[in-house]
């Protein structure tokens, strides 16, 4: 579903808000990932899109290159230095400079910590949060080469107020939010600026399954795809919408901030659980 007032065609690149930058975007074979990597470049960027899953990544790029925009897949587990040391490697290798990260992939499991086994607590934190630092690691100095640039961490509502049997994942949202604070005092004297989304439920395949594990729909579990209704879905489109906002000019003032777009989930008293990129 494209949004009016969210979403952007091919046709509007030239002038676009992210024109002659350099982007990679893990995660961007679906969901939350996909829809940023599909926008930037639609704002004129140049995607370098990181994923696990190499036939879903190879389509993204090939949709965005039907559409004559500059993208280009590297297959990356971002749990793994190696593999992130060849992404940025490769992402420079093709564009020529770094101006843009936006850390968004993740996994999620159902445990509470009694439940969790040791591969699963690491599985989730490594994905979730260990990726961050070895993702943001090789890309600084290449930001810092372009003269400045932004980092988006993708959080959650867990980070906040969650819900029973997500402990790792609730852990991991919480530590990026500490992260990008930390991160951006040490960033901002290179006119590097680093900034988190905060999300709700978002209608992607992720939390899809997420719900199924409930045993539930997103509508059975109180996510509306109603826009009347605080707290409801939202596509995977609006969540992009403000990664825009904050790797480009719009947001120049914005820094170890954690931007909430949540559709106004956190203003309800309980809030209802669930996210999922």
């Amino acid at each position: 579903m494209q949004l009016e007032g969210f979403w952007v065609s091919a046709e509007s690149v030239k002038n676009g808000r992210a024109s002659g930058t350099v982007a990679i975007v893990t995660g961007a074979a679906s969901g939350i990932g996909r829809a940023t990597a599909t926008l930037l470049a639609r704002h004129g960027a140049s995607v370098v899109v990181a994923d696990i899953r190499a036939d879903r990544g190879e389509a993204a790029v090939a949709e965005l290159t039907g559409e004559g925009l500059a993208a280009h897949f590297i297959k990356t587990d971002v749990s793994r230095r190696e593999d992130v040391e060849r992404l940025v490697a490769g992402s420079i290798e093709r564009f020529g400079r770094l101006d843009t990260v936006v850390n968004d992939a993740a996994v999620f499991v159902f445990r509470s910590v009694e439940e969790s086994t040791e591969e699963e607590w690491d599985q989730v934190i490594d994905t979730n949060l260990k990726s961050v630092y070895l993702v943001s690691h090789e890309a600084i100095p290449h930001l810092r080469a372009s003269g400045g640039g932004a980092i988006v961490n993708i959080s959650s509502v867990h980070a906040f107020a969650t819900m029973p049997r997500v402990a790792a994942y609730a852990a991991s949202k919480g530590a990026v939010l500490a992260l990008t604070r930390q991160m951006a005092i040490d960033l901002t004297k290179d006119r590097i600026r680093v900034n988190a989304v905060v999300v709700g439920g978002v209608d992607t395949e992720m939390s899809r399954k997420h719900f199924a594990l409930r045993g539930q729909t997103p509508e059975e579990a109180g996510f509306l795809g109603n826009d009347r209704v605080i707290g409801h879905i939202a596509n995977p489109e609006e969540i992009a919408s403000a990664v825009l906002f904050l790797v480009t000019r719009d947001s120049s003032f914005v820094n170890g901030s954690s931007l909430v777009v949540d559709g106004g989930l956190l203003a309800l008293q309980p809030a209802i659980g669930g996210d999922a990129e």
